[in-house]
């Protein structure tokens, strides 16, 4: 070839591939305006969902420890007890923003959006432009990463770091460059401290990077070099949280230190009532065994719950496989399942979400076809899909599973089965377009049978609860405490009409009607709650302080009684006190 020839032959193959990166320019582009576009439409119809201004649960949370820091400089505690990073947006945001809670909401769905430009990516990296472009539009209109791009949760940022971590280790398989080691590194620590059950993946990912940069005859220095900036990349991020936490707590950690406890109440012999255990008396009972126990610090409670932990697995092994395995259906479930809050819930205040996520009886949509799908399309091009690709579906998946299973915690796994899902279909839109119905057929069947398999199972000790009527307690309890009593009697009302017998809605709405001195209202609404918890040393003495302002003394000292009796087995201390000063009231005003 002359030197003319090669120059026009250059200048083509130039040309050629400026045309591929414009195409991908532009349609990573599309992918991010429509993922963007749904997000907002999302946004403006739940906004006047009751939740979306007063944040409720591990959303109350996250706003709560974010806005201490913001204010007061400096980290609380309970700011680690889930995972460091969420909470730590939230502050920068806050900061950034005069604490608006929307701008923290926009951005994860400005981040969202850019999530499914890189599902687009890696379905283009994976396969071709076609699977590409379906795979990001698949997760532009995924109902569930849509929803939770939206709440004050971490759900989005882990999808985000799931799709960034295998695009940048398959990178640093293939780099010259080190520095795509460190953005692994980086990432990774990103992730960990987002959620701890990233941690396997990240540590497995670093290893099979080592082993595949021997593979190809890399030079042992530059292994060591590179590996040296995964950890070097990861220690950034991981060393100041832990020194961090240290301050805080007096432990060297940058994992969630909910981490046991979160263990414990997946594994143990009482699962299903452990996994249902509400926010409020019931989840301070359950944070306060270890104390009961003689623990003396919050080091001492996790070393506790971790031991209750250990202490199943090895006396009832049979239990604890059983409970994986139970846990494992549950994670395939096509439907999404609740964790504290019900994802379900939106749909009534979304016509748009309504569209993009439901059920249909047993079945679930859109988990319940993505799976199928995804399964059809790694059957048929298993050998394109990377290895890292696969380790992340699995490690992740079992780090899940291990400790327990929500659809909220798999949104990373779907957001990753959208590019062998995109495969999936496109493989069957070809066989109809070929007109091979035999496997069109065929095909169909199975998808259809592995969406029964994994809708068949349930309804789950998750799903007999009406999340609803607890996220209408919930906000009114925490306008309560912002004493907004009249929005919160709304609430509470609205709690009442849904679940007539929600113990709490009528412990709160008993408060609430003592406050404003309508003691007799008061009091029906603490015997109901007492009758739905009876063993409750709480409500008896919010019962008998009502009655003594009844004048009600005989009852009054009764319910008294039985309240510290209660609150003694349970060595709480503070109510004690309250309890004690109530008693002594009596004894030196005694009934005529």
């Amino acid at each position: 070839m002359t030197s003319s020839n090669r120059k026009k032959a250059g200048g083509k193959g130039s040309s050629g591939a400026g045309a591929r990166d414009g195409f991908l320019g532009r349609a990573a582009l599309v992918i991010f305006a429509l993922a963007l576009v749904v997000r907002l439409v999302y946004l403006g119809e739940i906004s006047h969902a009751p939740s979306f201004r007063v944040p409720i649960i591990d959303s109350a949370s996250y706003d709560q420890h974010a806005r201490i820091l913001v204010e007061q400089g400096t980290f609380s505690p309970r700011f680690f007890w889930q995972g460091f990073f969420y909470p730590f947006y939230l502050a920068v945001v806050y900061f950034l923003t005069g604490g608006s809670m929307l701008w923290a909401r926009l951005i994860q769905i400005l981040l969202g959006s850019i999530l499914c430009a890189l599902v687009f990516r890696l379905g283009t990296r994976l396969f071709d432009r076609r699977t590409g472009i379906v795979a990001g539009a698949i997760a532009a209109l995924y109902g569930p990463l849509v929803h939770y791009d939206a709440e004050l949760l971490d759900a989005g940022f882990s999808a985000l770091w799931a799709v960034a971590l295998v695009l940048l280790i398959l990178r640093a398989r293939d780099a010259k460059s080190p520095w795509a080691a460190a953005l692994v590194g980086l990432v990774g620590g990103l992730s960990v401290v987002t959620r701890g059950t990233f941690l396997p993946y990240v540590a497995a990912a670093a290893v099979w990077l080592v082993f595949v940069w021997r593979k190809r005859h890399v030079r042992p220095a530059r292994i060591a070099a590179r590996a040296g900036l995964v950890i070097a990349g990861f220690l950034v991020v991981a060393l100041p949280v832990a020194t961090l936490c240290h301050r805080a707590t007096g432990d060297f950690n940058f994992l969630s230190q909910a981490g046991p406890i979160n263990l414990y109440i997946g594994n143990n012999p009482e699962r299903d009532r452990t996994i249902m255990i509400r926010p409020g008396a019931e989840w301070r009972e359950l944070t306060r065994l270890p104390e009961v126990k003689g623990s003396a610090s919050d080091s001492e409670d996790r070393a506790t719950f971790m031991r209750l932990f250990l202490d199943y697995v090895k006396t009832q092994p049979a239990g604890f496989a059983k409970g994986l395995a139970h846990k494992t259906v549950e994670y395939v479930s096509s439907r999404e399942l609740p964790r504290n809050e019900d994802m379900y819930v939106a749909r009534s205040y979304s016509r748009l979400f309504s569209t993009l996520a439901w059920k249909a009886g047993a079945f679930g949509f859109p988990f319940g076809l993505l799976l199928p799908l995804a399964l059809v399309g790694i059957a048929r091009y298993a050998r394109r899909i990377p290895a890292p690709v696969y380790g992340f579906l699995l490690l992740y998946s079992a780090a899940i599973i291990g400790v327990f299973v929500s659809g909220r915690y798999r949104i990373p796994f779907a957001a990753l089965l959208a590019v062998p899902a995109a495969a999936g279909a496109l493989y069957l839109f070809d066989l109809v377009r070929t007109r091979s119905w035999l496997r069109v057929t065929s095909i169909a069947a199975a998808v259809c049978a592995v969406a029964a398999v994994t809708s068949v199972a349930g309804p789950f000790a998750v799903e007999r609860f009406d999340y609803k009527a607890e996220m209408h307690t919930i906000v009114g309890f925490e306008l309560m405490k912002q004493n907004r009593a009249r929005e919160a009697i709304t609430e509470l009302s609205e709690a009442l009409r849904l679940d007539p017998v929600n113990v709490d809605a009528h412990k709160y709405l008993g408060l609430l009607m003592s406050a404003q001195r309508r003691h007799a209202e008061a009091e029906a609404h603490l015997r109901k709650a007492i009758e739905g918890d009876p063993d409750s040393y709480f409500i008896k003495y919010y019962l008998g302080g009502t009655l003594l302002n009844l004048g009600r003394r005989d009852e009054a000292l009764r319910y008294l009684k039985e309240a510290r009796e209660g609150a003694a087995a349970a060595r709480e201390e503070q109510l004690l006190r309250e309890i004690d000063r109530a008693l002594g009231s009596l004894v030196e005003k005694p009934s005529e």
